[in-house]
């Protein structure tokens, strides 16, 4: 079994075993036949602050697919999600203007939830894409978390915009569960599905964008914004200041942002700036370097992306420089990387 990071220590709010309770009870299961193993109580999971550890939910989910039999329980619970579950991001969500608001959203909170989950969302493409990046390396888990979230946001786009007729392309990087294919045929005819893919990605028309959300509702969404903001900043790893700009500077569409623009939205100046990434060991040239390199290789595993296209969306102005850059973080090229990212 592989070590957990840090962030993955956080672990996953309770709320979610609720959910995974509503599933198995299905099959005839209930609390106790599904949490006492566990020490668990339908109460404490339903507190929220409450956080199951990474391992444990692992082990939580075995045990669920034991007793049910099933090869994935994802698709159930992702068929099963409503937005309200997710909290104060679900109202900001929920309330937000369009699909585009919504995927913003999305991507700036998502780690208050699953803090081993990130969400790259781009419009520079043919198509808008939203790529997902999992930290989690423990199985079952990490699939049935994928699973969960991608039949999820399906069901949740159609409550959450009123259309039922959404198209769009979904790569999984993982083999095709057994007996998934019943599944799969209720949504065949709008999602292309693709497994042991590269990458886990789901692409759409740039039209779906300015969808309007049918409980759009500017003040409420704020007010949401404003408690999402307040949680974020009683993680304590979100209190250092270099955890903040690398947030903004993944979640912005300009992936090489000033140091002007983020002081900016941090409401200090460049010289504070400065000088508490200083004190925290590190520096804001440091930080841009982190997030570009990792957009770049996030871009380079994915076959629809020229090297020019990736160095003009991380600001490059040539490929030269953006390969001179990428060989210093990496110490190789980035067509070197994209043959075998492995070596």
């Amino acid at each position: 079994m592989k070590a957990v990071s840090p962030r993955q220590d956080q672990g996953i709010p309770g709320v979610y075993g609720l959910l995974l309770l509503d599933i198995v009870s299905r099959w005839g299961y209930n609390d106790e036949t599904l949490f006492s193993p566990f020490n668990f109580t339908s109460e404490q999971l339903a507190e929220p602050d409450f956080r199951i550890p990474t391992t444990v939910a692992n082990e939580l989910i075995k045990h669920a697919l034991r007793m049910t039999g099933e090869a994935t329980l994802g698709f159930h619970i992702g068929t099963q999600m409503r937005i309200s579950i997710h909290g104060f991001i679900g109202y900001a969500i929920m309330t937000a203007g369009d699909i585009t608001d919504a995927l913003v959203l999305a991507n700036r909170f998502i780690q208050l939830r699953m803090p081993f989950l990130q969400l790259y969302f781009s419009t520079f493409g043919e198509k808008a894409t939203l790529q997902l990046q999992c930290e989690v390396e423990i199985e079952p888990l990490r699939t049935e978390i994928v699973m969960g979230l991608t039949f999820g946001i399906m069901t949740m786009a159609k409550a959450l915009t009123g259309i039922d007729e959404l198209y769009g392309d979904i790569d999984f990087d993982f083999p095709k569960p057994e007996g998934f294919d019943k599944y799969i045929d209720k949504f065949q005819n709008r999602y292309n599905m693709l497994f042991d893919q590269p990458h886990l990605l789901a692409s759409f028309d740039k039209k779906y964008l300015g969808l309007k959300m049918v409980n759009a509702d500017p003040i409420a969404s704020q007010i949401a914004i404003n408690q999402c903001e307040a949680e974020l900043s009683a993680l304590g790893e979100r209190r250092r200041v270099s955890m903040r700009v690398r947030d903004i500077l993944t979640n912005s569409e300009q992936h090489y942002l000033s140091i002007e623009n983020v002081a900016d939205r941090l409401h200090m100046s460049d010289r504070t700036l400065k000088r508490q990434l200083a004190a925290e060991g590190t520096s804001f040239s440091t930080l841009v370097d982190e997030v570009r390199y990792r957009h770049a290789t996030s871009l380079l595993s994915r076959t629809d992306y020229t090297l020019e296209q990736i160095a003009d969306e991380l600001g490059y102005s040539d490929v030269a420089n953006f390969s001179r850059a990428f060989k210093r973080w990496s110490g190789r090229s980035p067509s070197n990387w994209r043959k075998d990212p492995y070596l």
